[in-house]
């Protein structure tokens, strides 16, 4: 499995773009690209399903439980305008999906969808519950992007929630890639 440290670009400086952001934009040496999506395990996170046109995963990182990620991978896209309106609709298939699972297991207070790609320029949705004032560390705003990339998710608990949102998004559609 690889460390999801070493696949991370670093991070730049405040007022800059990444290392290598405009040729990782274009395709070049994008981490998100290098990623094995047929593995259960790319590191970052769990594979929970593989939809239409990306796959599903419950992240490592961070310090909210549930974070999850859809990344697309029918090829190297960075923003959703390069999408054709089949493959848009689908990616956002994919990501209502997860969001409904998320929902169902954990009863967030609200759902974020976020599809930034400033750090790593390769469209995927960052899909984050969000909870009541005495959990959520930012209720009523913006989460903090670091609470989603510092700190790491405790395994017995990531991997017992990946098998449920593995059940839950198998029930609603019959098409997870990954039996366990």
């Amino acid at each position: 499995m690889p460390d999801p440290a070493q696949l991370r670009p670093t991070p730049a400086p405040a007022g800059a773009w990444p290392e290598n952001f405009t040729g990782h934009r274009r395709g070049t040496d994008c981490p998100m690209c290098a990623n094995d999506f047929s593995a259960e395990d790319i590191g970052w996170g769990l594979l929970l399903r593989r939809g239409e046109v990306s796959n599903a995963y419950l992240w490592r990182s961070g310090q909210v439980r549930g974070y999850a990620v859809v990344i697309y991978t029918g090829r190297h896209v960075a923003e959703p305008t390069e999408l054709d309106e089949g493959e848009a609709a689908a990616f956002w298939r994919d990501a209502l999906a997860l969001g409904r699972a998320v929902e169902a297991l954990y009863e967030p207070l609200k759902m974020n969808y976020l599809l930034l790609g400033n750090q790593i320029p390769h469209a995927h949705w960052h899909c984050v519950p969000r909870r009541d004032a005495g959990t959520d560390l930012a209720p009523g705003g913006p989460l903090p992007f670091d609470t989603l990339g510092l700190g790491r998710q405790a395994e017995e608990q990531l991997q017992a929630d990946a098998r449920a949102l593995r059940r839950l998004l198998a029930d609603a559609d019959g098409r997870l890639g990954v039996r366990r």
